[in-house]
């Protein structure tokens, strides 16, 4: 944890550019989310790939940094980032709807409000309210609580990935999923402190702003940058954890610790 705070930290001064250029694009999406039109979409689509290019060398930069200079690996841990995203696309596909038909089973078995597809958002919010003090509600917040401890223990099976794709210069993706096999609890302690805590930090700080912000297109701007800026320690510290991890877990080291 120390380590990967100490690192992490030490990261954002020689990418700060590309922090910037992140926070920008991230705020000029969040503009052209509220321009209307066809036109519109095509340029919120412009500007979402521009912040994920800009996010991608950011990330480039702060493993570079931490792992030294590396020659390429733009591509390749854009390649790897896409598959990761794509990844737990499709598992929240899965879980979404099989936790709303839960959802929706438990009202009905609850009895108290009577919900069908004419349902406003209104009263399935009051009838979520109503469920979640009984034991119905137990049984739907356990059955999310699994589902996000399934979709955790897969986040940290796949903590090397980004520091072994800057690495090595190819993506790396499952290929590190053996690498971290019998050690999830212990990632899972220091992702506690590396990434949560610093997340519900900038998250709670970003609501705030949200209050104060007019809702102005300079606003938003500013709401969508100041929101990127503030998630730079939850990822300059998780970068510092993945390589500090991978440093610790690549095949090479888990050989010459057998051999030793």
């Amino acid at each position: 944890m120390l380590e990967s705070w100490r690192q992490g930290l030490g990261v954002l001064v020689p990418n700060w550019p590309w922090a910037v250029l992140f926070a920008l694009a991230g705020g000029a999406y969040s503009v052209s989310l509220h321009w209307p039109g066809t036109a519109a979409f095509w340029a919120s689509l412009a500007l979402a790939m521009a912040a994920f290019l800009a996010g991608v060398q950011l990330s480039r930069g702060m493993y570079q940094t931490l792992l030294g200079p590396r020659p390429g690996g733009f591509l390749a841990l854009a390649h790897a980032n896409l598959a990761v995203y794509f990844f737990f696309f499709v598992l929240i596909v899965f879980i979404g709807p099989f936790l709303n038909l839960l959802q929706g089973i438990l009202i009905q078995a609850k009895g108290t409000f009577v919900l069908d597809k004419d349902s406003g958002a209104e009263q399935v919010l009051a009838a979520t309210a109503d469920l979640l003090p009984s034991m119905y509600g137990a049984a739907f917040v356990l059955a999310c609580l699994a589902a996000f401890g399934g979709l955790a223990w897969f986040a940290l099976r796949l903590t090397t990935m980004g520091a072994a794709t800057v690495d090595r210069g190819t993506a790396h993706v499952f290929r590190t999923f053996g690498w971290t096999k019998g050690h999830v609890a212990k990632l899972g302690l220091v992702a506690a402190a590396t990434h949560l805590v610093p997340f519900a930090l900038g998250f709670a700080a970003n609501l705030a702003l949200r209050s104060v912000v007019a809702d102005t297109p300079a606003g938003v701007f500013i709401e969508g940058a100041a929101g990127i800026l503030l998630f730079l320690p939850f990822l300059a510290a998780g970068h510092a954890m993945a390589v500090g991890a991978y440093r610790r877990l690549k095949p090479e080291q888990a050989a010459g610790a057998m051999a030793d």
